[in-house]
């Protein structure tokens, strides 16, 4: 978070010195305010990269705040800190004030710091993407005007044309490939709420990647599929943990009911994204059933969105294989349960594309060997073989992860506070020879 402004809002002084406390020591500027006219004082003086703000203050609410700094101030990331969860005031907060996260009190610090970090990363991005944007519609009337010219320039300028448009396009390509890094490392961080489940997220998207693609779904339609299927939980965040921790059947009927918000919570977190549109989409209506008895909309057959319908699937085959019981389902007993469930919890096309794709999607027994490496032997290029944490359960990257060198920095950054338990698994087949 180098060099980034962080302004804090709200009336409560003992959550201001926490919150100030948490980021103390990253390397970044604190500025706080006890109401939203001294927050909007503050921004007058100096504009803040990031806003985490109270819902609950005198004069102005955080929404209400939040929703003036969003016309003045577009690209400060916002956040709102609430001691109530409360829908409405979620969705009121996402429509009104645009803003990016919707968190409760009391917080949990590394996850605090790990949301505003990769926060301030997509912002970063994002104004990164404007600006190579705005240079591409530059050099498009650059080539205009050229055209006009000599014959001789027109060639020469072209030339260099073609050469920045090779360095753009790989730019895009690694801003792609980066915002696809944060949302494997954002399923990580869901894990860590429910982590019995493992590597949940990541099998849910191969999964429904397979079905979607011997559906003959568009390149993009799939890519939206899998990147929904990666986030289907994001709204778990914002479930109390010892529900996550519960089985359904044990919860009552208010109980029941908190928990079966995460998918309008998991949209209202991703929807603020302008690409993650139809993501946040398909995450509301993953647990709608195809007779119409599911959750939170009722939607029955055709009116499920396709990508919801592919991931309840495979989030239900999953759920039996390796969900908390005091037996394991074994996976004929998986299958008989989604057969029983076709046409009534699941759609029956799907149910039959997925059984006869499972063993293309399933973790392959021969998987490449791994090593362990210590830090000073990581390279560019390689692989993590498995979730990286640190000791104290702090997801730095998943399994998969392709390894380069800003990473290596931050891994060694965060071993000198929180040190790496044993070493860091590669595989030894990656991109470096080891």
């Amino acid at each position: 978070m180098s060099t980034h402004s962080l302004l804090f809002v709200d009336d409560e002084t003992n959550i201001l010195e926490s919150l100030s406390r948490v980021f103390r020591k990253e390397d970044c500027s604190i500025r706080v305010a006890s109401n939203a006219s001294e927050g909007w004082a503050a921004l007058t003086q100096q504009p803040a990269d990031l806003i985490i703000c109270d819902q609950r203050m005198p004069g102005l609410t955080g929404v209400e705040f939040l929703a003036r700094v969003k016309q003045d101030y577009p690209d400060t990331v916002r956040i709102i800190l609430t001691g109530h969860v409360d829908t409405e005031a979620a969705i009121t907060a996402i429509n009104d004030g645009e803003v990016h996260r919707f968190l409760t009190k009391p917080w949990r610090n590394e996850e605090l710091k790990l949301i505003v970090r990769e926060s301030l990363d997509r912002r970063d991005l994002a104004l990164e993407n404007n600006r190579l944007h705005e240079l591409v519609l530059t050099q498009n009337a650059q080539l205009k005007e050229l055209n006009a010219s000599l014959e001789q320039k027109v060639q020469e300028r072209t030339s260099e044309i073609r050469q920045k448009n090779e360095e753009l396009a790989g730019l895009y390509s690694n801003l792609d490939q980066s915002f696809d890094d944060s949302i494997r490392v954002f399923a990580g961080l869901i894990e860590l709420r429910d982590s019995f489940i493992g590597s949940h997220s990541k099998r849910v998207g191969e999964a429904s990647k397979a079905v979607a693609e011997t559906m003959g779904l568009t390149k993009e339609a799939v890519r939206e599929v899998e990147r929904a299927a990666m986030l289907h939980d994001v709204g778990k965040i914002g479930v109390p943990e010892h529900l996550l921790k519960s089985e359904q059947s044990t919860l009552g009927k208010q109980e029941r009911a908190i928990l079966q918000r995460h998918p309008i919570l998991g949209q209202a977190t991703v929807q603020v994204v302008d690409n993650l549109q139809g993501v946040g989409l398909i995450i509301r209506h993953h647990h709608e059933r195809f007779d119409g008895q599911g959750y939170p909309d009722g939607l029955q057959e055709g009116d499920i969105p396709l990508g919801a319908r592919i991931i309840a699937v495979a989030d239900a085959y999953d759920g039996f294989l390796y969900r908390r019981s005091s037996a394991k389902t074994t996976e004929e007993r998986a299958v008989r349960a989604l057969e029983l469930g076709s046409s009534r919890a699941f759609d029956p096309n799907i149910v039959g594309i997925f059984l006869q794709l499972r063993g293309a999607w399933r973790f392959d027994t021969n998987e490449p060997l791994e090593v362990m490496l210590a830090i000073r032997d990581l390279r560019p290029g390689m692989m993590l073989s498995r979730d990286l944490y640190t000791t104290g359960g702090l997801l730095l990257a998943p399994k998969n992860t392709t390894i380069k060198r800003s990473y290596i920095d931050r891994i060694g950054n965060y071993h000198r506070v929180d040190p790496i338990k044993g070493g860091v698994f590669v595989y030894t087949t990656s991109g470096s020879s080891l």
